[in-house]
């Protein structure tokens, strides 16, 4: 049976969306560059991010990703300018959720920030030394060390991964437009086309739009998270001794934001849905 027959019908069930992949890189990121870790541009008239949960109540979070979108490509739905930041606290689950569902949507322990102007003086944003820095006993956990840029390619399309939790559907309902004995569950199709399927997934650094990777399910399987259908940014597991990039979720797992698409487009970042997982 024809694998990518099959998944070019699937795609008029689940079409292919626009998205920006990014590649880590090592050097010194600015202070308004797209960047892992590091110093995040942040006004000194706004109140820092802190935990809300545990040991990292009242202490500061760290910046996880920051994205410049005046520099940035341009895809349908996303911030035309502004810089959107994801904060996580450095605890042993990196600021995610312990509830399934719609506790993960709760930005307890992470926080989404969006500054949709930009402040270019940098008297009036805090310096690395002003950052404030976590005060508690507690041994700190993050999945990076030291800090990377991040360069953009220019917008393409990505096609539905495997794990997206719409996925399944579609490609039994094209499976079974071609197959002599129709199935139920996608699970019920033979290895050779799932491991084919797999063999063909494009694993970005990182990614802004698109579909996700998960090392495990999808959490928007539970139905009060369905509506966080659009992938917001997603960082991979990146391990490169040679180039010095240590970013390890877990056992070589993917960090995951998830939003409504309405709630994007209206530059509402109360509601995403954060997850993390591993192998």
């Amino acid at each position: 049976m024809d694998v990518k027959q099959i998944l070019e019908k699937a795609y008029e069930y689940l079409p292919p969306v626009p998205a920006i992949r990014l590649t880590v890189e090592t050097g010194e990121p600015g202070l308004f560059d797209s960047k892992i870790g590091g110093t995040p541009y942040f006004p000194k008239d706004m109140e820092y991010p802190t935990g809300k949960k545990n040991v990292f109540e009242g202490q500061p979070l760290v910046l996880l990703a920051q994205l410049n979108f005046d520099k940035l490509p341009k895809i349908p739905d996303f911030p035309g300018k502004g810089i959107l930041q994801f904060f996580i606290a450095a605890d042993d689950l990196y600021g995610m959720s312990t509830e399934y569902g719609e506790g993960m949507t709760r930005q307890d322990n992470f926080r989404v920030i969006y500054h949709e102007n930009v402040i270019t003086d940098e008297s009036k944003l805090l310096s690395a030394d002003e950052i404030p820095k976590y005060s508690g006993d507690k041994e700190c956990y993050l999945p990076f060390r030291g800090e990377y840029k991040l360069t953009a390619e220019q917008p393409s399309s990505m096609p539905p991964t495997m794990w997206d939790y719409r996925f399944g559907d579609a490609f039994v309902r094209a499976y079974n437009e071609f197959a002599d004995e129709p199935v139920d569950d996608f699970w019920d199709i033979d290895d050779e086309i799932t491991d084919e399927l797999y063999d063909m997934i494009d694993f970005p650094d990182a990614v802004i739009g698109g579909y996700p990777v998960f090392t495990q399910d999808d959490p928007r399987l539970s139905e009060d998270v369905a509506d966080c259908d659009t992938l917001l940014f997603e960082l991979d597991s990146v391990y490169n001794t040679e180039h010095g990039i240590d970013i390890l979720w877990g056992d070589m797992g993917t960090g995951s934001f998830m939003i409504p698409r309405d709630r994007l487009k209206a530059l509402d970042f109360s509601r995403v849905l954060y997850n993390y997982d591993c192998s």
